[in-house]
């Protein structure tokens, strides 16, 4: 999906996980919540209840959460991704609750920092499972400052002896602002990434935080090329390295295919520049660089593809010389080697100089005849 997209279904699924949460939980935590006689045992019961909440919310947003980030992939790794959400926000929201309820209880803060962490658990859930530092670090970015608005609503709007719709728009809000600052994050701090132009459902984006992305048409990848289009790809067609300078090199896998960087054929590694345009048989991906790097010379090999225009035209090579003509560039009849026709030399529009004839006697002439005699 478009990277704009991704942030409106976090913001979205988030909302619908944490009303869920709500739902699931609003009948027992009222019960628990009138539990205790005591000043100790209130509590201790609010302590548990906060933190059973925090762990049931965290567990539905990051579920919810994950399964977006996996909405391009097949279905086993949509519901790994959501497994991965599920259980990272389960733990975060416990032990976020577990502190937020605490400090809440026994020092009077506010419970937002409770929801912080359960934040940065939800959005470095699925950066963790997908082993990208990067995501890790944005997610978890999001993550707190989600919890942190998010939680500060919730304390306003879901306070002691609030209304039952009060409490649900609480939830609510809690989830649709951790999902969206979420997605938000991951969309501001991307440094590189791919999107679809043309093939199968263009208008799909990928983030390049990882270190490296395959593309092909197998369907655990993040970026599947699928249907006619992409009927001659391999399963793992090309891929895309990051190295430790921060360039983004592509590379083909050796494939029959072969993958074309702007109309050539790679026959190596090709340190790739942003706006570069990479073809995968029916497909069309433009690479993106937010840092602008350019490439050197001799960073990679490419070959004109038969298809495509093999570049910049050069300036023809000169004619040879044909023996036995007149001054060596072309035959007499203005003939060439494999019957061209050779340009007639141009002449000029106006004559030169006229040659005057030399001065001094010329040849002598025979005398006049002798005029006839007269009449009488």
């Amino acid at each position: 999906m478009s990277l704009n997209r991704f942030v409106y279904y976090c913001a979205v699924i988030g909302g619908w996980a944490a009303f869920a949460a709500w739902i699931t939980l609003e009948t027992p935590i009222r019960r628990l919540s009138s539990l205790g006689e005591t000043e100790t045992a209130i509590n201790l019961w609010s302590v548990i209840t906060t933190t059973l909440t925090a762990t049931v919310v965290g567990g539905a947003i990051g579920c919810g959460l994950g399964l977006v980030g996996g909405m391009d992939q097949r279905w086993m790794s949509r519901l790994q991704n959501g497994l991965s959400g599920l259980i990272g926000g389960a733990a975060g929201g416990f032990i976020g609750g577990l502190l937020g309820g605490c400090l809440h209880t026994y020092a009077g803060l506010p419970r937002a920092l409770g929801w912080m962490t359960m934040g940065v658990a939800i959005g470095a859930a699925e950066g963790l499972h997908q082993n990208s530092f990067r995501r890790i670090r944005n997610g978890a970015v999001g993550g707190v400052l989600g919890g942190l608005v998010g939680g500060i609503l919730f304390d306003v709007l879901a306070r002691p002896g609030a209304e039952m719709a009060s409490r649900a728009f609480a939830f609510v809000l809690l989830g649709v602002a951790i999902g969206a600052l979420i997605g938000l994050t991951h969309l501001v701090l991307k440094r590189a990434w791919l999107t679809v132009l043309d093939g199968f459902r263009p208008g799909r984006q990928l983030i390049l935080d990882q270190a490296v992305t395959v593309l092909g048409r197998g369907d655990h990848l993040r970026l599947p090329l699928l249907g006619p289009a992409s009927r001659d790809l391999e399963a793992e067609h090309a891929k895309i390295t990051r190295r430790a300078d921060g360039a983004f090199v592509v590379e083909d896998r050796n494939t029959r295919l072969g993958t074309l960087l702007n109309g050539q054929r790679l026959l190596g590694p090709v340190v790739l520049t942003d706006g570069d345009l990479l073809r995968l048989g029916g497909n069309i991906v433009r690479f993106n660089d937010r840092g602008g790097r350019v490439a050197p010379a001799e960073s990679g090999q490419v070959s004109p593809s038969p298809t495509s225009p093999a570049g910049p035209a050069s300036a023809p090579p000169p004619i040879p010389p044909v023996p036995g003509t007149n001054g060596g560039g072309s035959p007499p009849g203005g003939a060439l080697p494999g019957g061209a026709v050779a340009p007639r030399p141009v002449r000029p529009s106006q004559p030169g100089p006229s040659v005057r004839p030399p001065r001094g006697p010329g040849p002598k002439l025979p005398p006049p005849p002798p005029p006839p005699p007269p009449l009488r």
